[in-house]
């Protein structure tokens, strides 16, 4: 594993997917850059959210 933390790699893969997919989106900078950070929270915060359900539910 190239990561000690699983948490490390998910912030990893969601700088990835929502750098990608912005930049398929859109083409002004300023817009990239809008969708490309919500995309990063909605996804970083969904993990967190998910993986707080699965520990203590």
């Amino acid at each position: 594993m190239i990561f000690k933390s699983h948490f490390i790699s998910m912030i990893i893969f969601s700088v990835i997917v929502s750098t990608l997919l912005a930049f398929i989106r859109y083409d002004e900078k300023k817009d990239i850059l809008k969708y490309g950070l919500k995309l990063f929270l909605y996804m970083t915060c969904g993990v967190i959210v998910v993986s707080y359900l699965m520990r203590y539910l």
